[in-house]
């Protein structure tokens, strides 16, 4: 009988100790895909208990509960998931910030809008990990990797990078994107817009007359942009210099998080044919 008490009284103790350590252990909601593979890479994505439905990367991210798409976000659904950190992006996301601010939750914003600003943002993260000294070792080791795959050629293709058709929008050299162009050897038709990611006239792509054209969205063909009214004297139209998602994954230039090494090697080879 003592023994069987002994026993029971090492299992009780155990249970509440795992429940102790699940208690402690930190929990993580990331609203923003970015985040979300910074996150990864830094090898804290154990603790990440609730995603929106834009972190598709990896899939070990992909498959974790839902909190909602990146624009409307449930703040019951992110509450219930009892997070100690909520990782949010910027745009509509600011008021999602402060809504659970006012709610006691610790909520960090991180929007890289540039490639100095994703390595700022990769140290932040790790910061909030507690694992700062790994932060700063992978942002190095980043930008080492963005230096080496930095093309350093005479030759630079004009480009015309299409993200949005109705109505057509491009970006500007300062954006995220207009940095990787200007990293793989590319030279971006738009280098000043009114904004980063912009309206643009489709006479101004036409008179640009861009060598090599990239849609980063569903739904075009290169017959379709060969066909818009004008477009078919433009250079890339003539060369069959179109690329769209099926040979691009788009998400490798957009996001600014760390397959930018994969988007830079990517951009490389459409722009000079390695």
């Amino acid at each position: 009988m003592r023994m069987i008490v002994l026993i029971l009284g090492l299992v009780l103790l155990f249970s509440c100790s795992i429940e102790q350590n699940e208690e402690s252990s930190p929990r993580y909601v990331v609203t923003s895909p970015e985040v979300g593979e910074i996150i990864y890479a830094l090898q804290g994505a154990a603790n990440i208990v609730g995603v929106t439905t834009e972190v598709s990367y990896p899939e070990e991210l992909a498959v974790l509960p839902k909190v909602g798409e990146f624009g409307t976000v449930s703040r019951e659904k992110i509450i219930a998931l009892r997070p100690t950190i909520v990782f949010t992006s910027g745009l509509e996301q600011k008021m999602l910030a402060q809504d659970l601010n006012k709610a006691g939750i610790e909520t960090v914003m991180i929007y890289p809008q540039s490639f100095t600003e994703l390595l700022a943002g990769i140290r932040e993260i790790a910061t909030h990990l507690d694992i700062e000294e790994r932060g700063i070792a992978y942002a190095d080791s980043l930008q080492q990797q963005i230096e080496d795959l930095r093309y350093t050629g005479q030759q630079r293709p004009r480009v015309y990078l299409e993200i949005y058709g109705t109505p057509i929008m491009s970006v500007s050299s300062n954006s995220f994107i207009g940095e990787i162009v200007e990293l793989a050897g590319g030279n971006n038709i738009f280098d000043t817009l009114p904004r980063d990611y912009s309206r643009v006239r489709a006479e101004d792509v036409i008179n640009n007359d861009p060598e090599i054209i990239i849609i980063t969205y569903p739904g075009v063909t290169p017959e379709g942009i060969r066909s818009r009214k004008g477009w078919q004297n433009i250079k890339a139209c003539q060369e069959d210099r179109i690329y769209g998602i099926e040979d691009i994954d788009p998400d490798i230039i957009l996001r600014a998080g760390p397959r930018i090494t994969d988007g830079i090697i990517t951009l490389k080879r459409l722009f000079h044919e390695q």
